[in-house]
């Protein structure tokens, strides 16, 4: 069956999807963070090996002591929740861990330079690749600042004035360059995602105006019924179903009996309202699978599939006497009647067109005497009134 919406699509389901994104994309960069640094603070041992040999030992101690921790904070990082939850602690502790080794290790080694390119690595790290606030960025510098300045000031040996002023100059520079691109991409970030709420804002609005226009294309207005469109929509295809599965198909038409002259004593808005009233009794009395339409003016129609001529002509007289239990403001019961005509097709004779002129016919001798229902073979002279 052809659906008929009947809801508007849910608003601003965005902001939860937007959320999760986001927490994606901080956990997995800091994944990507911490375990470059798991990787790379030990393998620079082969710098020490070529650099300072008489050192390279102890430092190599002193690296893989340290993978211990940022070992921990990556494996925290790869669970959940508490790795989506705090992924920027847990990276920024890894990268502190490096900057506190390797501030260590600057004053006492004879080529500061190559130490101090590494020191400042963990900052464009932080400043280029972490998906969270600069906030982090800076606590990383300050960090950094920290543990070398206490590095200088307990080293067993006083660091060259000329290796400081490099430090200084390195650290200063990764610490502005890594807080600004920090800084740029979060706007970015933010803009972005700005622009997302907005875009899927406008999916939203689209999304609902659509389903409001299918819904007016399928539906009578005045009733909630199914449209002419839907009905010929719907009888097409419950007709070529019965065509190949051999089972029943029943269509009942509906006239609403004297509706002009209910339309003249009671005005188009008791028109309307017998309509009204007429389609609730209809929609009550059916199916789920069933559908019920407005044709045009005062006719209506219900589609059975998998209906006999037995049972569609039980349902056409109850839906018959539900009429006569309504009432029209100043009538009472009995100021509404229904004419109904009920045609059947089996198998491969459910051919639209051929049911709806059955069923039509039928109705028209129901409205000879009106308030009565009417089915049976096509041949006018068998088809007799029923009730």
């Amino acid at each position: 069956m052809l659906p008929c919406p009947t809801s508007d699509v849910p608003q601003r389901r965005h902001r939860p999807v937007l959320g999760d994104d986001r927490r994606t994309r901080a956990q997995e960069s800091a994944l990507w963070v911490s375990g470059l640094a798991v990787v790379i603070a030990p393998a620079w041992s082969g710098f020490d090996l070529l650099l300072e040999p008489q050192l390279a030992q102890t430092f190599l101690v002193v690296r893989l002591a340290s993978v211990v921790p940022m070992l921990v904070g990556l494996w925290l990082l790869w669970r959940r929740p508490l790795g989506r939850r705090r992924p920027e602690l847990l990276a920024c502790s890894a990268l502190a861990t490096v900057q506190v080794e390797v501030a260590w290790m600057i004053p006492q080694v004879e080529h500061a330079e190559f130490y101090l390119l590494g020191f400042t690595l963990a900052i464009y790290a932080s400043g280029c690749l972490l998906v969270t606030r600069p906030l982090w960025t800076g606590v990383l510098v300050a960090v950094s600042w920290s543990a070398l300045g206490v590095a200088v000031l307990t080293a067993p040996t006083s660091m060259r004035a000329d290796d400081l002023l490099a430090a200084a100059i390195y650290l200063a520079t990764a610490s502005l360059i890594g807080v600004v691109a920090h800084d740029q991409r979060h706007r970015l970030t933010n803009r972005e995602s700005t622009v997302r709420v907005r875009l899927e804002q406008e999916r939203e609005r689209t999304r609902t105006l659509l389903a409001r226009l299918e819904r007016l294309s399928h539906e009578d207005s005045l009733t909630g019924l199914a449209n002419r469109r839907r009905w010929d929509a719907e009888l097409a295809e419950a007709c070529a179903a019965t065509r190949r599965t051999g089972t029943s198909l029943a269509v009942v038409l509906v006239d609403v009996d004297r509706f002009k002259q209910i339309n003249d004593r009671y005005g188009h808005s008791g028109g309307d309202e017998a309509l009204r009233l007429i389609a609730g009794a209809l929609t009550s009395r059916v199916r789920a699978g069933d559908v019920v339409a407005r044709l045009g003016g005062d006719e209506l129609a219900v589609l059975l599939p998998g209906t006999d001529l037995g049972r569609a002509v039980a349902l056409a007289e109850q839906l018959r006497v539900a009429a006569l239990e309504l009432g029209l403001p100043d009538a009472g019961p009995g100021s509404l009647t229904l004419s109904l005509g009920v045609a059947v097709a089996t198998g491969r004779d459910a051919v639209p067109e051929l049911l709806t002129v059955e069923a039509d016919a039928h109705l028209y001798r129901a409205k000879t005497t009106r308030n009565a229902v009417c089915a049976g073979p096509r041949t006018p002279a068998r088809s007799l009134p029923v009730g």
